[in-house]
């Protein structure tokens, strides 16, 4: 099926640098300011998301295909500019366009190649509903419905309870007509017929469609507004090609639902980009800050270890990460391999990227004191961007969960598809890769736990007791599971950069800081100190200092931030812009 509308976007090396939007108005104005209502930051921030696809120019194919290009938009240094114009792209080129390509198959009629037009160049927004008020992580039992008509000429879409509306998605109007994809129960003749997706117009950007009702919920605290909403259908009739795919179609829910585990890998991509952003910040505002201890001559602050430490463990995380990211796109994209593989991998680059960036946001913010707390200077909004990606595109930790008890019952494993790419066999190797050993240690140990538990088991005891849902295996693996699955994601980013040549001070830094993440497994099982660990990470610490420049170019985001606390210059120009109190001259 060719469904190209647009010329194929350029290749990375041929686009011209994103950074040339930053010169724009759209782009020099603060989304954060005081003078800006909620309803004018979303609109600067649908402003942002169209100028952004465009300079991109990603085709339907490209999306459809997964293409490198439709990664990179993903890490561009541009995407971390607004937390809420980056919401806008990921529903909107991901989870909307990729879904309708996925599932309509050769139904693309004129209707609908007019509206992926329209999508694709945002001339009209795009919802994905898929959980409920009740239903979450249980998205499989959602209980919206749509009602096939007896003469088969469409459908009725109900919310059958208060607790069955679609939570979170942005469905008010923001002034573009909005288009959904509404995840319901398809009925026929009373029968269940599974999860179906429907095409339902929502709004005219304007005024919402009869029987479609969107209750704005308050603004995320310090993050970006995208007005998210709960939306409810009162027996809203729908026509008969507002069935994504066919009636009699056995499409698996995980089929259904494919594109929220792209959405798990290339979302969280967007969050490395801002890791090296945050390091930036501090590293800059680190080097302008003195102090004079004990009356002796001032210094930057950047000279301690308890500041630049921090800096320099980011930076050497964001450059792995960005590797792991680079080799796990390659290994989703291998079409040939099952969802639930290619969902693996997405959960573990999620699950390791998120521990890490929520780790660092909170130090690097830390570190610079009361000027970490406020929004202008990205910090304290960063952490909260990164709280909201957690649960975005499936919770870490629901995922987590499924991926370890599935790897734990040896229904697949994710090695093979993931080093597939690799040129050096050395770099997966345990011998090479203390992390490896670690992340399959943490497996064998928890395999061993549970087979030492059900051997005790009291005889006579009901097959429930030996499956991984009685609560013995919850109490002795669940909380095992975001351990073994980070243990895993952490091999694979390491691994990633060692295959891909990144210089050996920030390889010898990140292994030496994730080793003392789980320190006491390091010492019981490969015969190593606490103080040998702890001296470890000094001496890769002490060696990276002299490098921080080049890392901080490695990163490619400092030309996109400007923020108040990194040059003088600029805070005395903030400071010009607030409000003043005095007394009046007399």
């Amino acid at each position: 099926m060719n469904v190209e509308t647009t010329p194929r976007a350029p290749t990375q090396q041929s686009r011209p640098p994103t950074y040339q939007l930053l010169d724009t108005e759209l782009f020099r104005r603060p989304t954060h300011s005081r003078v800006l209502t909620s309803a004018e930051r979303v609109q600067i921030s649908f402003a942002k998301a169209r100028n952004i696809v465009e300079f991109y120019a990603l085709s339907l194919e490209d999306i459809r295909s997964l293409s490198q290009a439709f990664w990179d938009l993903y890490s561009d240094p541009i995407i971390a500019n607004d937390s809420g114009a980056t919401t806008f792209i990921a529903i909107q080129y991901n989870l909307v366009i990729g879904t309708i390509l996925d599932l309509a198959g050769s139904r693309v009629d004129s209707d609908l190649r007019v509206l992926l037009d329209d999508l694709l160049h945002y001339r009209v927004q795009g919802s994905f509903c898929l959980t409920e008020l009740d239903h979450g992580l249980d998205a499989a039992n959602i209980e919206t419905t749509a009602e096939e008509l007896a003469d088969g000429s469409g459908y009725i879409i109900h919310t059958p309870h208060p607790g069955a509306a679609k939570f979170m998605p942005p469905t008010v109007p923001c002034g573009l007509p909005s288009v959904g994809i509404i995840m319901a129960r398809l009925k026929r003749n009373n029968i269940d017929c599974g999860i179906r997706p429907f095409l339902v117009h929502l709004h005219d950007g304007k005024n919402m469609q009869p029987g479609v009702v969107s209750r704005k919920l308050p603004d995320r605290g310090g993050s970006s507004p995208v007005w998210h909403a709960i939306t409810s259908f009162d027996n809203v009739r729908l026509p008969a090609g507002a069935l994504l795919g066919s009636a009699d179609a056995t499409l698996s829910f995980a089929q259904t639902i494919w594109r929220i585990a792209v959405g798990s890998l290339s979302l969280t991509a967007v969050k490395i980009v801002a890791l090296a952003y945050s390091a930036c910040i501090v590293a800059r505002y680190s080097q302008r800050r003195l102090t004079a201890a004990g009356g002796g001559s001032p210094r930057p602050i950047i000279s301690f270890p308890t500041q630049h430490g921090p800096i320099l463990k980011a930076l050497s995380q964001s450059i792995v990460l960005a590797q792991f990211y680079k080799y796990a796109t390659k290994a989703f994209s291998m079409g040939e391999e099952s969802l639930r593989v290619r969902h693996g991998i997405a959960t573990c680059f999620k699950v390791v990227a998120l521990r890490m960036g929520l780790q660092a946001s909170l130090e690097l913010s830390e570190r610079c004191g009361a000027q970490g707390l406020f929004n202008y200077n990205r910090l304290s909004e960063s952490f909260l961007d990164l709280r909201g990606i957690a649960i975005a595109e499936g919770d870490a930790l629901g995922l987590s969960i499924r991926l370890a008890i599935e790897l734990l019952q040896g229904r697949y494993t994710l090695d093979e598809v993931f080093f597939a790419h690799f040129t050096n066999p050395l770099s997966s190797s345990e011998d090479a890769n203390p992390l490896a050993r670690h992340a399959s240690e943490l497996l064998i140990q928890t395999r061993a736990m549970l087979a030492r538990h059900w051997d005790n088991t009291t005889p006579g005891a009901g097959p429930d007791e030996r499956t991984h849902r009685s609560e013995h295996f919850a109490r002795l693996v669940l909380p095992q599971c975001k351990r073994i699955v980070e243990a895993i994601g952490t091999s694979y980013a390491y691994a990633s950069a060692v295959d891909a040549g990144v210089p050996e001070p920030v390889l010898r830094l990140f292994l030496a800081t994730e080793m003392r993440e789980d320190e006491a497994w390091y010492i019981e099982h490969l015969g190593m100190t606490q103080v040998g660990l702890f001296e470890a990470e000094v001496q890769a610490n002490q060696d990276a200092l002299p490098h921080l420049e080049e890392w901080l170019e490695m990163s490619g985001v400092e030309r996109y931030i400007e923020v108040p606390i990194m040059r003088k210059e600029w805070w005395d120009d903030f400071v010009e812009t607030l409000p003043v109190y005095k007394a009046a001259k007399l």
